[in-house]
């Protein structure tokens, strides 16, 4: 569950109502973007700036929810390519945050 201060600076920065429908949306995306953060850092709570890249996967996923399953879309003379995924510039800086996983020969 997000803090206050994190929701509050979410909906200031997708201008949505604390108390609407709209923000309990953007409060279950960003509560998914914490999930995906630490399923590919591979850890079981947030370090560090992590919640920085959390806040930046939730609005990547309110901002995609109208072309949600969508990898391309042609409006007219404008093509409009979506990434699947985190984004790279969010993954970069997450790498650092990774836990390695030891690799051996499977029985």
């Amino acid at each position: 569950m997000a803090d206050d201060d994190t929701l509050n600076s979410l909906y200031r920065r997708l201008d949505v109502t604390a108390g609407s429908t709209d923000a309990q949306l953007v409060s279950d995306l960003y509560d998914d973007a914490v999930a995906t953060v630490l399923d590919f850092t591979r850890r079981t709570e947030m370090i560090g700036s992590m919640s920085v890249y959390a806040k930046q996967l939730a609005v990547v996923a309110y901002n995609r929810l109208d072309t949600e399953g969508e990898a391309q879309r042609d409006e007219g003379n404008i093509d409009r390519y979506f990434v699947n995924g985190i984004p790279q510039e969010i993954q970069r800086p997450l790498i650092r945050y990774r836990v390695a996983t030891p690799r051996g020969l499977s029985s």
